[in-house]
């Protein structure tokens, strides 16, 4: 009888001791940069005017006419996902969605 207890007390404890260990090892969540290659406040709103892999055409931060990059959770990671993010979030607003850009730029 006191064995049955022992083994299930190890189970229970290594149970507990895989559940702590699997989770406190979740890589940390990142955002993903979008950089914003358009030429025009007005395509500010469009998910295809950004890229993960081509820098802006003028430096961040070299004005105020349009958005440098955006920031967005690492779920949007598609074009298309960040033109649905960008609608939910800035609606056709694109000096909304310069404005709350964390960094600007001249065209």
């Amino acid at each position: 009888m006191l064995k049955k207890l022992n083994l299930g007390l190890v189970a229970l404890v290594l149970g507990f001791g895989l559940t702590i260990t699997t989770s406190a090892f979740k890589p940390a969540k990142t955002d993903i940069q979008w950089n914003f290659i358009g030429d025009q406040l007005s395509e500010a709103t469009d998910g295809h005017q950004y890229s993960t892999t081509m820098s802006p055409p003028t430096s961040c931060n070299s004005g105020t006419a349009v958005p440098c990059y955006l920031t967005t959770p690492e779920t949007v990671d598609t074009q298309d996902k960040l033109n649905q993010y960008i609608e939910d979030t800035y609606g056709d607003d694109a000096a909304a969605v310069r404005d709350a850009a964390p960094a600007k730029r001249a065209l």
